[in-house]
């Protein structure tokens, strides 16, 4: 693997050379300025939905769900620097608010959850034992690199024999659900991105991408996909054609629902 760097040797934290950082905190991987995946699968779905849609928050419940997810599967190690559980109190009584008052001014910056969607979380993660990160795996390996001329960035979830895996919590972890999900959610462009960030970061051993799904419902059945060539291929034709959707859409300062250019869609009774 080239030019891999240490988060700590970098003289100015505010510019990121183009390689593969090892560690890399979440918070500072998200604040870099540069093109995701989810930002072509979104804009290529509807750029007028990219624009204007209000982001969610980050300490959303969703977000944070997903968070605390990778987190206990992947780097549990950091758990305590990222997250912290609320205690069970009676916020109703004195005490109960002066105990959660007393528990806030220890927070810092970390995310708060509750104690039942750690134990959720932590259930999970108990699943899919089999598949833990092994001591030579890597872990949140964070890309940053060139993608046709401009600066993207990927967050492998885990690098394993040359394989990169991302872990999907998702509603139906069925073969029809998942493929479903695939094309919602644009999952063939964010595998040809991840191969091609590892390409282009010098990782030219890597050829593969797996998606580790799991429901987030008890009893949290999983399956592992692969995409084909095909598939992959495809993905890696629609991020080119959303690149340069996207800078299009960034000069002109025009947006268009779906993509449609105001015209007027006929539908025919064959659609319906």
């Amino acid at each position: 693997m080239s030019n891999v760097i240490n988060l700590a040797d970098r003289k100015s934290k505010k510019v990121y050379e183009e390689g593969v950082y090892t560690n890399m905190p979440f918070p500072e991987y998200n604040e870099l300025e540069a093109f995701r995946s989810h930002d072509l699968s979104a804009i290529m779905k509807d750029p007028y939905r990219y624009k204007y849609e209000e982001k969610p928050d980050s300490e959303a419940s969703f977000f944070v769900e997903g968070r605390l997810q990778h987190c206990l599967f992947l780097e549990p190690h950091v758990f305590d620097d990222e997250f912290v559980v609320a205690p069970a109190v009676d916020k109703r009584t004195k005490a109960g608010k002066e105990e959660y008052a007393d528990f806030l001014s220890s927070v810092d910056d970390r995310s708060i959850v509750t104690q039942d969607l750690y134990d959720t979380c932590v259930a999970r993660v108990e699943v899919l034992d089999a598949f833990k990160p092994r001591k030579e795996d890597q872990t949140e390996l964070s890309v940053v690199f060139d993608y046709f001329g401009h600066l993207c960035k990927a967050r492998f979830d885990m690098l394993q024999d040359n394989v990169i895996i991302d872990l999907k919590t998702c509603r139906d972890a069925s073969p029809r659900g998942f493929k479903f999900a695939v094309r919602s959610f644009g999952y063939h462009q964010q595998a040809a991105f991840y191969l091609d960030a590892a390409k282009h970061s010098g990782m030219t051993e890597v050829d593969r991408f797996q998606f580790l799904a799991i429901e987030k419902a008890h009893p949290y059945p999983y399956v592992v996909y692969e995409l084909d060539a095909e598939a992959i291929e495809y993905g890696r034709s629609l991020n080119e054609r959303a690149l340069n959707l996207l800078l299009h859409c960034r000069d002109t300062d025009i947006y268009t629902p779906y993509n449609l250019h105001n015209q007027i869609v006929p539908i025919k009774l064959t659609d319906l």
